[in-house]
Order: structure tokens, then sequence, then C-alpha cells
């Protein structure tokens, strides 16, 4: 399987320049994409955190515009391919707003997934639900999960038996708290790259981590750098990492999953977690 992915870092509260910038990313790889079985971009692709105080003008520019319509046309242009296109804070049925990643193919919605683990204004915006995406892609079944939610195992575990693959669209910074100071590394890189792996591992399934790079600068956040990306394939580990820092190249790669077939029949911790939940133990 064959992916392609962006690191893209979004214009803050900017919706109608970041779908812009998304096309013409498209537009420019598009001989690129259209090799490859799904493309991926980061959590809050369209707009960048958002915080309380621009939250009206951010509901007046999605209710302006038929977003859903943009990105129907956006996968029609590349056929065959399945689009995730990060997240972004859409509006729900009840009149409140969850953080939401939509996925597309041949110009028609597959599905969506809301993430579960709300963080700073997430909280006062949007609300959680208790529903899961799973999707197929070739022989291969996909699940997503959003950037924080790498700190729920709770979330990963309802993906157990049912996926080969989970993609995680994120916006996680490297910056730190005061104990940062006290180390030379990043503190927030290793911790979710150490996230990644065990969510892997323990579930038994490949992982695919997109993040943001580059500075990330707001009127309200912090100007902080943001992250990159990484890939899990048990046994193998990680077996990709990005060190790029220009949020516009395009990266692809390839997930062979004859190692994860030889992982689930060696070691099989997706078979022994629901022989454990059987017995009632947690």
């Amino acid at each position: 399987m064959k992916i392609s992915f962006f690191q893209y870092l979004p214009e803050f509260n900017n919706l109608q320049e970041n779908i812009a910038n998304i096309v013409s990313l498209i537009q420019k790889n598009k001989e690129n994409i259209l090799k490859t079985d799904i493309l991926v971009f980061p959590e809050y692709s369209f707009s960048g955190p958002l915080n309380l105080d621009n939250f009206e003008n951010y509901k007046k520019q999605i209710t302006d515009m038929s977003v859903i319509s943009i990105l129907e046309k956006i996968s029609k242009e590349l056929k065959g391919v399945t689009i995730i296109f990060g997240s972004m804070i859409l509006p729900m049925k009840n009149k409140t707003f969850a953080n939401t990643s939509m996925v597309f193919k041949n110009g028609k919605i597959v599905g969506t997934y809301d993430k579960k683990a709300l963080i700073y204004n997430e909280n006062y915006i949007c609300t959680a639900s208790k529903k899961y995406l799973k999707f197929n892609v070739g022989k291969y079944k996909i699940g997503l999960a959003i950037c924080w939610d790498l700190i729920l195992p709770e979330v990963f575990r309802n993906y157990v038996n049912e996926i080969d693959l989970i993609i995680i669209p994120s916006f996680w910074g490297i910056g730190g708290n005061l104990l940062q100071s006290k180390y030379k590394f990043s503190l927030e890189k290793k911790y979710y790259r150490q996230l990644c792996v065990s969510r892997a591992y323990e579930n038994a399934f490949a992982l695919l981590f997109v993040n943001s790079v580059g500075e990330y600068k707001s009127s309200f956040y912090t100007d902080r750098m943001m992250g990159g990306s990484l890939a899990i394939m048990p046994p193998l580990g990680e077996v990709y990492f990005s060190n790029d820092k220009n949020p516009n190249n395009i990266h692809i790669i390839e997930m062979d999953f004859k190692f994860l077939k030889e992982y689930r029949e060696y070691y099989a911790t997706d078979k022994d977690f629901k022989y454990y939940k059987s017995k009632n133990i947690f």
C-alpha cells in the first residue's frame, strides 16, 4: 500500500486561504498522488487551532462556504485515491461542534471520525462522540484517530482485531513546559513517538502519524515549532520518520503488511487482548 501525505502548516483562522493552498498542493503533486492509494493531511489543516475570541468569525466562514462540496470536487479529481482531509471544526446537527476528520473517495464521502480526547479550547467549542470509523482501502482495513487521542489506549482498543492500519492526523508541537528546559531533546517529540509505538504494538496494527511541520504563528497562540510525522510497522518498529521542515513537500511511503502478518502470528497481542477481555478481568 502506498500512502502520500503533506505536513501542511495552516494559516491561522483562514478557511478560504487554507483550502486554496491545499488545492494548489494537490495540483502541483497530482501525478505522484495518483500513484498512491491514500492521501493524508494533518489535523486542523483548514484553520489551525481556534480560540474562543475568533470562533464567531470561524463559524461565519464555515457557514458561508460549502466545504463538503469543495472537498467532493477535490476528491473527484483524484480518482481511486482515498483522501483523509486532516480535520476541521464542523457544526453538528445538535448545534454543537466537533473536531472532525473526513474521508473521501471518488467525489463521495466515505465517513467521518470525531476526536475523542479534546484539549485546550476544544473543550469549550467541541463535543466528542462515541462513533468510530473503519473503512477499506483495497484488501486492508483502516481506522482513524486524531492527535491527542494517542494518550487514551481505550480509543485504540476499539480497533483491535478490526483494522490493519490506523492513521492519526495531528497538530503536535515540539515545544514544552518548564521540564523541557532540563533536556536537550524534545520531550514532546519523544512523547508522541513512544505513544505511537505502544499503540501499534499493543493492538497489533500498523500506524501512521501525520503531523504539521514548521513554525506556527497566530495572534493568540505562542509561536512554536511543529513536530513531524512517522510510521510504525510491527515487528519492525519505526519504519519512517520525517525531519523535513518544509510543510509543502509531498511524502510517499509504502506499507508492507507481510511484516504485520508475521507479528500477529508470533506475538498475537490482538488475540491475547480478546481472550483476556472474555475473562472479565478488566
